[in-house]
C-alpha cells in the first residue's frame, strides 16, 4: 500500500485511541469519588495509569521492532477494551485501579505509531507525517472530553462502554485494513529473549551517539516541564482561578482545538521553510515565557491567550524532537527509542502528578508553572549552549515543495 493511505490509517488509529482515552479523563474523578475516593487516591489513579505506561511502552517498542507493528497496536486496542470494560463495571475502588494498571501497561500505541509513520517515510518528509499524531491528538481531546461530560449524564459507567465500543472498531479496522511495515529485512533478528524493563545494551546503543543521547536528555526536561501544566491544569483552575468543572471543560477544549490547528494547518507550513532544528531552537524559549505567564495569570480570559503560544509551541516542538529522534536512531531501534522516549513522558506524568499537588497546597498556585518555567528554561539553555542542535536556519530544501 502507498504511504499516504497508510498514513490517513495511522490518523483514524491514533484519533479513536484518543478519543476512548480522554472520554474519560473529566469523568473518572467523579467515578472514583463516587466509589470512596478521596483526593490523594485520585491522584495515585491518575500517576498510576502513567506509571504503568512507563513500564510497558519501551517494551511494546522493542517487540514492535522485533514481531512488526500490527501485532502491537491489537494488543494495545485488545488490553485497553478489558481495561475499559472493567471499569465500566467497578463496583468497588480496587476494581478502578486493576483496570488503570491493565489499560497503563499495554497503552503504547502512540510510539508504536510513531515508529509505522518513519517506517514509510523518507527522512524528509517525515516532520510533516509525524505532524498527523499531533492533530489527531488536538481533535481526540477536543471530541473525547466533550462526549465524556454529555454520556456521564446516563451514569459513570456510560462513558466507559462507550470507549471500549471505540476500541473495538479500532481493532477491526486494524486487523482488517492495516498492513504491516517492518518487512523480514528490516525487523530486528538478534537472539535476544523477550524484551525486559531495563535493556542495557539497548541504552549503551542509543546513548553512544551523542545526537540521540542530547536528544533524549532534552525530552526529558522538557517532559518534566510540560507534564507539570498537563497534570496540574485542572487543579490550578479550580483553586488558583476558581473554574467550575464545565469551564475547566472549556480549556481543554480550546486547548484542542489550539494543538489541532497548529498540527493541522501551521506545522505542514513551518516544515517547508524551516528545518527540525530551526522549530525546536524556536519554540523552546516560547514554551519557557508562556509557562512562566501562565504561573500568575488573573482569570480565564487571560489563561485562554496565554494557552496560545504554549499550545502551538508545545506541538511544534514534540513533533520535531520525535522526527529528529527517528533520524538519529538506527532503523532497527527506532521503535524502542519511541518506547523509550514513551516511557520518558510517562514517568514525568506521573512524578508531576504528586509533586503539583503539593507545591500547590504548600507553597501557592503559582508554584507549579515557575517550576515548569525554570526547568525548561534550564534545558533549553543547555541544548543550545552544548551546540547539540544546529543553529536555526531556513531548510530550504524544502521550499519548492
Amino acid at each position: 500500500m502507498p504511504s499516504k493511505p497508510r498514513l490517513g490509517l495511522i490518523f483514524c488509529i491514533v484519533l479513536l485511541d484518543i478519543i476512548s482515552f480522554s472520554l474519560l479523563l473529566p469523568v473518572l474523578p467523579y467515578y472514583a469519588s463516587s466509589l470512596g475516593a478521596t483526593p490523594t487516591h485520585i491522584g495515585f489513579l491518575t500517576g498510576l495509569y502513567a506509571l504503568c505506561q512507563f513500564i510497558g511502552a519501551p517494551i511494546i517498542g522493542r517487540l514492535s521492532d522485533r514481531i512488526g507493528r500490527k501485532p502491537m497496536f491489537l494488543l494495545d486496542i485488545a488490553g485497553n477494551i478489558i481495561g475499559f470494560l472493567l471499569l465500566a463495571s467497578a463496583s468497588s475502588l480496587w476494581m478502578l485501579f486493576l483496570a488503570r494498571i491493565i489499560a497503563g501497561f499495554v497503552s503504547a500505541n502512540v510510539p508504536v505509531a510513531q515508529a509505522y509513520i518513519s517506517d514509510v517515510t523518507p527522512p524528509e518528509e517525515r516532520s510533516k507525517a509525524l505532524g498527523l499524531i499531533g492533530a489527531a491528538f488536538g481533535l481526540g481531546f477536543t471530541i473525547g472530553p466533550a462526549l465524556g461530560g454529555i454520556l456521564s449524564k446516563n451514569g459513570y459507567a456510560a462513558p466507559a462502554l462507550v470507549s471500549a465500543g471505540i476500541c473495538a472498531v479500532n481493532f477491526l479496522l486494524i486487523f482488517a485494513f492495516l498492513p504491516e511495515s517492518v518487512t523480514r529485512d528490516s525487523a530486528k533478528t538478534d537472539n535476544d529473549t523477550m524484551p525486559t524493563l531495563v535493556d542495557t545494551a539497548l541504552l549503551q546503543r542509543l546513548f553512544s551517539v551523542p545526537r540521540t543521547a542530547s536528544l533524549l536528555v532534552f525530552w526529558a526536561g522538557f517532559s518534566v516541564a510540560f507534564a507539570m501544566f498537563q497534570q496540574n491544569i485542572a487543579l490550578f483552575n479550580k483553586y488558583h482561578l476558581n473554574l467550575s468543572v464545565r469551564e475547566t471543560s472549556y480549556v481543554f477544549v480550546w486547548i484542542g482545538i489550539l494543538v489541532s490547528l497548529m498540527q493541522g494547518v501551521f506545522l505542514r507550513i513551518l516544515t517547508r521553510h524551516y528545518s527540525d532544528e530551526a522549530l525546536l531552537n524556536i519554540s523552546a524559549p516560547v514554551i519557557v515565557l508562556s509557562l512562566a505567564a501562565w504561573a500568575f495569570v488573573p482569570n480565564i480570559i487571560a489563561l485562554a491567550i496565554v494557552l496560545v503560544p504554549l499550545s502551538f509551541a508545545a506541538s511544534t516542538l514534540i513533533t520535531v524532537i520525535n522526527s529528529l529522534i527517528t533520524k538519529a536512531t538506527a532503523r532497527a531501534d527506532i521503535g524502542s527509542a519511541m518506547g523509550i522516549a514513551g516511557a520518558i513522558d510517562n514517568s514525568t506524568r506521573f512524578a508531576t502528578a504528586f509533586a503539583g499537588g503539593f507545591l500547590i497546597q504548600t507553597i501557592g498556585t503559582f508554584s507549579p508553572g515557575v517550576i515548569a518555567a525554570l526547568v525548561m528554561a534550564f534545558f533549553t539553555v543547555w541544548i543550545i549552549a552544548t551546540k547539540s542542535l544546529v543553529l536555526p536556519v531556513p531548510n530550504v530544501a524544502h521550499e519548492g515543495d
